[in-house]
């Protein structure tokens, strides 16, 4: 952490004249703070220039800006270049340290994939013969407890050189966590009273909703090609948690200086090690560069915030410069993000571009993989990118139109009589035996409608029994309210589906609240 600068003056050789100093020998100054121009003179006007017989000038003839600013010209330097060195040549910490599982990085790219034995396993009293517990993550991984009370609190620390976190121009990292392994630590829900049992694949808090997965994004990370979409319009996805950092642009920041430190205690010691939440979401890394991750709604944030103490000593006699960083300490605080939203990677992605810090491009591209509402538009956003077309790839020329209404009214609907002969004699489902019980086949009604809800667009009515030939089942469908005298009973006559081939195979049929079909609204 030593800086040394030495100057060569030659003033007659590059007819500089050196200006008039009034300190003379050696001097220190220490300084807890950022190391910036306000900062140095404010320390070297009270600890040096005030010091008693510390100038040869008489009172008055010089300011300690003047001094200060004499004695820079005099080494052709400025204070920023000075602060930069001292900070470029900090001793740092390699981050392999932490995890203590060697120096290739070999286990910190299994890791932040989303795989190693502190992901995969879980605690259990199966293997050992007394049934005391194995693979305690506690024990397992107690030297990321060992390297967070050490130097990841009081020393930079290094980015781990992995392809997760290469390409960050969004200037921001985020993990993404569908596992907890670890009880009793008041997160998730894995429960040490059955551990071996009730502790394999449980959920962490969940804190966010899992829109899609690209599964192209991931692909410098993860190894895996494809180029798919997995997404979750609906909410569906089971809990998940997410959690992330972010830098400015200048690398002299604290946030970017020790976003390595900032990335060790999110992924290793808060959520690894303090509540076990672990493994990735498939198609994606555990940890990465937002733009490699999946699309969420939201995301946990922390910030570091770093008290710093350096050193400047000067001494006359050599015209040289020293500049060391004799404390660093660390904390890790949520962040403080805009419009009082704190602990949420956007809105603090938010504060770092307008205080400067980042660009809008970058709060952007953060703001495509953290969508800040719900899951709908942001599907439907990819969907049109990826020129697909939400829902399922029906060929439309194999349905019949039977009836309609408003826009979609595109014929005059069927008669009695011709609905009920294309229903149960012609349609592709239709029963080779009207009158089996049950149906070998059941005939299907597909119901259309563009301004429902995403679930109730498409809906599939299987009639599961004979219609008499004096009831019109097709008007009991689309002008009545009601059960068709007791001839278009729910789960008797007749079941509803989210998907055609649901549909035919009699798979996942609805179900209702308190098992009570309303047929005054029968497909909402």
């Amino acid at each position: 952490m030593k800086l040394v600068i030495a100057a060569y003056l030659l003033a007659t050789s590059v007819g500089i004249a050196k200006a008039q100093t009034c300190v003379q020998g050696l001097w220190n100054i220490e300084v807890t703070g950022k190391c910036d121009y306000a900062t140095i003179l404010a320390a070297y006007e009270q600890q040096v220039f005030h010091a008693t017989g510390a100038t040869s000038c008489a009172e008055g003839t010089v300011t300690a800006e003047q001094e200060l600013n004499s004695l820079l010209t005099n080494l052709n330097q400025d204070v920023a270049t000075i602060c930069k060195n001292l900070y470029d040549n900090m001793d740092t910490t390699e981050f392999y340290e932490g995890a203590g599982k060697g120096t290739d990085y070999e286990f910190e790219k299994a890791f932040y994939n989303g795989h190693s034995k502190w992901v995969e396993e879980v605690e259990t009293t199966y293997e050992s013969a007394d049934g005391s517990a194995t693979s305690r993550l506690r024990e397992d991984a107690a030297s990321v407890n060992a390297f967070y009370q050490g130097d990841g609190s009081y020393s930079q620390v290094n980015m781990p050189p992995l392809e997760n976190f290469e390409q960050c121009d969004a200037n921001a990292v985020m993990c993404c966590w569908p596992k907890d392994r670890q009880a009793a630590d008041n997160n998730g829900n894995c429960n040490r009273n059955t551990y071996s049992e009730n502790c394999v694949d449980k959920d962490p808090a969940d804190n966010t909703n899992l829109c899609f997965v690209d599964m192209e994004r991931g692909e410098a990370s993860t190894g895996n090609s494809g180029d798919g979409l997995v997404a979750f319009p609906d909410d569906d996805e089971g809990a998940i948690h997410c959690h992330g950092l972010a830098w400015a642009n200048d690398v002299d920041d604290s946030s970017a200086r020790y976003k390595g430190n900032n990335l060790f205690f999110v992924a290793m010691y808060d959520h690894m090690y303090q509540r076990g939440y672990v493994e990735n979401v498939p198609g994606a890394p555990m940890c990465g560069c937002v733009e490699q991750m999946p699309t969420v709604t939201r995301s946990d944030c922390t910030e570091i915030d770093a008290t710093e103490r350096f050193k400047i000593t000067y001494d006359s006699t050599t015209n040289e410069i020293e500049g060391s960083i004799a404390l660093v300490d660390i904390n890790f605080n949520a962040c403080q993000g805009i419009n009082n939203r704190n602990n949420d990677l956007w809105a603090y992605m938010g504060r770092l571009f307008y205080e400067g810090k980042i660009k809008n491009t970058q709060w952007g591209e953060a703001g495509r993989i953290i969508t800040n509402s719900d899951c709908k538009a942001a599907v439907r956003a990819q969907y049109n990118e990826m020129g697909l077309e939400y829902g399922y790839d029906y060929d439309m020329s194999t349905f019949t139109f039977v009836a309609g209404r408003g826009e979609l009214k595109l014929t005059e609907k069927f008669g009695h009589q011709a609905f009920a002969t294309s229903m149960f004699d012609h349609s592709l489902t239709a029963p080779s035996d009207i009158n089996a019980v049950p149906f070998d086949k059941n005939p299907i009604l597909m119901r259309a409608c563009a301004e429902c809800s995403d679930t109730h667009k498409r809906v599939f009515y299987r009639r599961l029994t004979k219609m008499p030939e004096d009831k019109d089942l097709l008007y009991c469908i689309t002008e009545t309210r009601g059960n068709c005298g007791g001839f278009n009973v729910w789960n008797k006559d007749f079941t509803l589906h989210s998907t055609y081939e649901d549909a035919v195979n009699g798979d996942n049929a609805w179900s209702c609240p308190n098992n009570a079909f309303n047929y005054g609204a029968p497909f909402d």
